[in-house]
């Protein structure tokens, strides 16, 4: 009966161990031609952002959903200009009351404790499906660029 209960605590203690880690993939089915970020500053006190901007190359049959930034976990939008395709993520920072902002933007900030990556300042993870499955790719060396003023 003992070891039947430690096999089991042993069982327990397993999954939840294995459920609090995310895996990253070390191949993608998509390129990463080129990654951004860029801080935004708005006309009104207190209303500010972050930008991160992701051009993508093959990604046939994948559907992106979030990303993972600075300890912010926001849905993404894809865009395409001059037949490039980008991933983009806006991560509100604003200070203001949610209730003053007129464009809510949908935004999820995770506890440290909470944040499943170890990420520094230029680097991000893109969360994505494939078949059905989900799947996360870690994106280095996100060059920072100027500040952008809105009046």
């Amino acid at each position: 009966m003992k070891t039947l209960k430690t096999f089991f605590i042993i069982c327990i203690a397993f999954c939840i161990s294995s459920c609090s880690s995310v895996k990253l993939t070390e191949t993608a089915p998509f390129k990463i031609s080129g990654a951004t970020y860029h801080s935004w500053v708005g006309g009104q006190p207190g209303v500010s952002g972050v930008n991160v901007i992701i051009g993508i190359d093959d990604d046939t049959s994948v559907t992106f959903k979030n990303i993972y930034f600075q300890t912010r976990k926001v849905s993404v939008t894809i865009e395409t200009r001059n037949k490039k395709k980008y991933v983009l993520g806006n991560i509100n920072t604003s200070t203001r009351s949610e209730e003053t902002i007129i464009k809510k933007e949908t935004k999820e900030k995770v506890s440290k404790n909470d944040f499943p990556f170890e990420l520094g300042n230029n680097e991000a993870v893109l969360e994505y499906d494939k078949a059905g499955k989900t799947y996360y790719y870690k994106v280095s060396k996100i060059k920072k660029t100027e500040t952008v003023f809105y009046p």
